[in-house]
């Protein structure tokens, strides 16, 4: 069966060809409205458009038909999943549910994370990622450690949406641009994440690690999310 988020991708493809490049899209929100699905589905199409240079996003402003003759050389071709149900992307599209999010005091693992000798306060936000909207296909959990000096009041944000997206926008006063670099490796589960993940036994895991520095190298965040590396594929 066809996803809900192709088919999203599908109308917003037949829309987009009868708007201007510039011409504004409607509000996630306005969109899930319109086709009957929850935001996090119009989101995945949208960030789909994006990929394949049919949009731009601008943070805060909403998403825009992207210029024509740019965008003309990108396949428009509908998202694919294999058999298997895996889906190949830069960040894995899949429906994300909080777990936990405190703020707290950097204990010595996350002072390490952070590339730091001092005790600051942390957002550490724990979610888990699913491959459907029910939330019943456990197949990644994340960890993210980030600086609430700098970046205050983040956990009054949806901390549905994009992590990464939320801290490279400019609503932040940081004196720095930031700097975001992306590794992937594989890794084996811990006894504890195969615990989380509902595993009999340890199993391989792709690990996408994203760390964020300013141009000073402060450590602002780091986000560790991890995979089941036999469900899902990640390209950067």
């Amino acid at each position: 069966m066809e996803p809900k988020y192709a088919k999203v991708y599908d109308a917003l493809l037949e829309r987009i060809a009868d708007m201007s490049p510039g011409e504004r899209l409607e509000s996630e929100v306005k969109l899930a409205s319109s086709f009957n699905v929850s935001p996090m589905t119009v989101r995945r199409a949208l960030m789909l458009l994006s990929q394949n240079g049919l949009t731009v996003g601008i943070p805060g402003r909403g998403t825009f038909v992207a210029d024509r003759e740019e965008a003309a050389s990108t396949h428009r071709a509908s998202p694919s999943t294999t058999s298997e149900g895996r889906t190949t992307t830069a960040e894995p599209l899949t429906h994300v549910k909080l777990i936990s999010a405190a703020l707290q005091t950097a204990d010595e693992g996350e002072r390490q994370l952070l590339h730091t000798t001092e005790e600051p306060f942390i957002a550490r936000i724990q979610r888990n990622h699913y491959l459907d909207e029910e939330h019943s296909k456990l197949v990644g959990i994340e960890v993210a450690i980030i600086r609430a000096d700098l970046f205050p009041g983040i956990l009054g944000h949806d901390l549905s949406r994009s992590l990464p997206e939320m801290l490279e926008s400019d609503q932040w006063q940081l004196r720095k641009p930031i700097e975001t670099s992306r590794t992937i490796r594989a890794t084996m589960a811990t006894a504890s994440e195969t615990k989380q993940l509902h595993l009999a036994a340890p199993v391989p895991l792709l690990a996408l690690e994203t760390s964020f520095v300013d141009g000073e190298g402060l450590t602002l965040a780091e986000i560790t999310c991890k995979y089941l590396g036999d469900q899902i594929e990640i390209t950067l």
